[in-house]
């Protein structure tokens, strides 16, 4: 009985202790490691991989587009949109939180066109 209750006790203050440490990523440290394979490193977009440019976009635009694709997007199934919602959960899956805004923002000011 004691033993259970250590056991359970340092099960519990292990996983209080991991999430303490949870890693918190920059839009920019998550763009480079989740989206510039598809949208290039500069974000001149990828052919290769289907991965549109995303220069020539409004930050404006780009936000609405990483919105909607936590509102279960409005493009029909099979489309690059569906495929970005799944990236979009493999990406918090690794815990990592894209802002729609921020990361917006990122893409814009690093690499929009000037």
């Amino acid at each position: 009985m004691i033993k259970n209750k250590l056991l359970t006790s340092v099960i519990i203050a292990s996983s209080l202790s991991l999430s303490a440490f949870a890693a918190e990523y920059t839009q920019g440290e998550i763009y480079q490691v989740m989206c510039q394979k598809c949208h290039g490193k500069f974000a001149e977009g990828n052919p290769k991989k289907k991965g549109p440019s995303l220069r020539n976009i409004t930050q404006s635009e780009l936000a609405v587009d990483i919105f909607e694709l936590d509102g279960d997007g409005y493009q029909s199934s099979g489309s690059a949109h569906e495929k970005m919602e799944d990236n979009l959960i493999a990406i918090r899956k690794k815990g990592m939180d894209v802002d729609a805004d921020k990361m917006a923002k990122y893409i814009f000011t690093s690499f929009g066109q000037k």
